[in-house]
């Protein structure tokens, strides 16, 4: 725990992450925020990961949303499969950190020269039922 928490305090922003179909995981999420909010609260997105896999869903997206919005902040479902909403939860979380730094919510720490949003190059959409997926290029 010691270690967790000397990991958060310089953080500027975290995304809390979860499997939208294992509910124990969705269940730990307010006790990952409290670990992580620490004296001064980062930026945070809370995102629901494996949303193409809505057979096996165990949290609604409904209940995600309302969870994020009761520890005030943005919600997103993302499939790494299938590359859906990755980009937006990064480009999210980003932006939060932007808006806390503007309002001076959040202060930099020695090293850091701020936050830059760099618009993507890759527009790609996911693709459709059958038809062949693209091997990672990273």
């Amino acid at each position: 725990r010691s270690i967790t928490r000397s990991f958060y305090r310089s953080a500027a922003g975290v995304l809390l992450v979860f499997d939208l179909t294992n509910r124990a995981s969705f269940e730990h999420v307010p006790e990952w925020y409290r670990e992580a909010a620490g004296d001064r609260p980062p930026a945070f997105v809370l995102v629901g990961h494996k949303c193409d896999l809505a057979a096996e869903r165990a949290v609604s997206a409904e209940e995600a949303g309302h969870l994020a919005a009761t520890l005030g902040m943005a919600f997103v479902e993302t499939s790494a499969r299938s590359n859906l909403n990755v980009e937006l939860a990064f480009q999210t979380l980003a932006g939060g950190i932007q808006r806390a730094l503007g309002q001076e919510g959040l202060a930099l720490h020695r090293g850091c020269d701020g936050v830059r949003l760099i618009p993507s190059q890759s527009h790609r959409r996911p693709p459709a039922p059958g038809e062949p997926r693209e091997r990672c290029r990273c």
